[in-house]
């Protein structure tokens, strides 16, 4: 069996916090990800580690905490020591991100490449990822994240967290006071999305999700892509976006789970291998987060 560190923390985070919603404020991640991430860690490890309602600790979950955190600061201590061995990495690292991720995931690790890698600066230029792939792939940034990203060439790439999709719609809309809807419930709505140009491979993973559903909708793209032109959704129609992303929308508009089984969003890093220490330490520094 192999448990990843990340998950490790998701239980502490939890056990630390005394509820799933506390710890997920904690994580910077929505609620219903972490809670599936922890269901599937119980059903591998055949007990259960938390009793809920309310959320607290049981007995097998008290003895994975404590092996779970000896093994995170074992960890610590190994990179400390091979960081250490090998020099501390240092130089500015050219970051590129698409408006999505910059608006969530990019901060948090800019943030946390300046507690562990103080001599690392990080230098952030947002870009449609049209415009993102031709720069990594020129050089003009190191590494780049966003979701769905597809960048040929001799790049190494990572898929950092796979999330469901949410459906974005304004408070006004007749399903807004749901918490949950189908696809199928949203017919005869318009489908909202920014134009293909800007990003393909997202535009195309996230109608290929919509899609099979079975559920077909007419798609109106809007000339003023970005979370910060969802306004255009009080007029009526929907919008569908990775969960984690309906923490950075403007106001008026709700999100609704997606009761549909659909392909899960996938957050990629994409580097530059070789590109040196400092590029691999934010790279490290992005797959523990």
């Amino acid at each position: 069996m192999s448990i990843e560190l990340r998950t490790m923390r998701y239980v502490i985070a939890i056990a630390e916090a005394g509820g799933f919603q506390r710890g997920a404020e904690q994580l910077h991640m929505a609620q219903p990800p972490l809670s599936r991430q922890i269901r599937e860690l119980e059903r591998e490890l055949g007990v259960a580690l938390f009793h809920r309602r309310p959320t607290r600790l049981t007995a097998e979950g008290h003895v994975f905490v404590k092996h779970a955190r000896a093994v995170l600061a074992e960890v610590e201590r190994a990179v400390a020591e091979t960081r250490a061995a090998g020099g501390a990495a240092a130089g500015v690292v050219r970051v590129g991100c698409g408006p999505m991720s910059g608006s969530t995931d990019v901060p948090a690790l800019v943030h946390a490449v300046a507690a562990r890698h103080p001599g690392v600066v990080i230098e952030v230029s947002e870009l449609w990822d049209t415009a993102l792939c031709s720069a990594l792939v020129s050089g003009e940034v190191d590494i780049a994240f966003g979701w769905h990203l597809s960048v040929g060439g001799e790049l190494a790439r990572c898929v950092l967290r796979r999330e469901p999709y949410v459906v974005v719609v304004a408070d006004d809309h007749p399903l807004a006071g749901r918490t949950a809807v189908k696809l199928g419930e949203l017919a005869g709505d318009t489908f909202r999305f920014l134009p293909r140009r800007f990003a393909a491979a997202y535009y195309d993973a996230v109608l290929h999700a919509v899609r099979s559903t079975g559920v077909e909708f007419t798609v109106w793209e809007n000339p003023l892509p970005g979370l910060r032109h969802f306004g255009d959704l009080h007029t009526g129609g929907f919008n569908v976006l990775p969960t984690s992303i309906s923490r950075s929308l403007p106001a008026g508009l709700t999100c609704l789970t997606i009761l549909d089984d659909l392909p899960q969003a996938e957050l990629i890093m994409v580097w530059r291998p070789g590109a040196g220490k400092a590029v691999e330490a934010v790279a490290a520094t992005a797959r523990s987060l």
